[in-house]
């Protein structure tokens, strides 16, 4: 059986940090969750600031999804217009060869 530890290292060797940012944003999240609430069992006011790091975790991934989907966009739309380019300059040039 595969561990968690094997799992993350598959993640990293097939190029999908994406998905291992996702992974741990949501751990950092449900652990200081978990933990905020224990806390503030014995102190309210200092659960309700330890809350206060899931919600930076939170707001961190989806800064980090959006601009992940930014660049992926940008890339793919440059990569295209290179390939285009590419493809008119071999036929203009197999054209003047003729």
């Amino acid at each position: 059986m595969k561990s968690v530890f094997d799992y993350f290292i598959g993640l990293y060797k097939d190029n999908r940090q994406i998905t291992l940012l996702t992974w741990c944003y949501s751990v950092t999240t449900i652990v200081f969750v978990v933990l905020a609430g224990i806390i503030a069992l014995v102190n309210q006011p200092l659960g309700v600031g330890v809350l206060i790091v899931p919600l930076v975790s939170v707001v961190a991934l989806c800064m980090n999804v959006v601009f992940w989907a930014l660049i992926h966009l940008a890339v793919d739309t440059f990569t295209k217009k290179n390939k285009k380019t590419k493809k008119s300059t071999s036929k203009t040039a197999s054209k003047s060869k003729k």
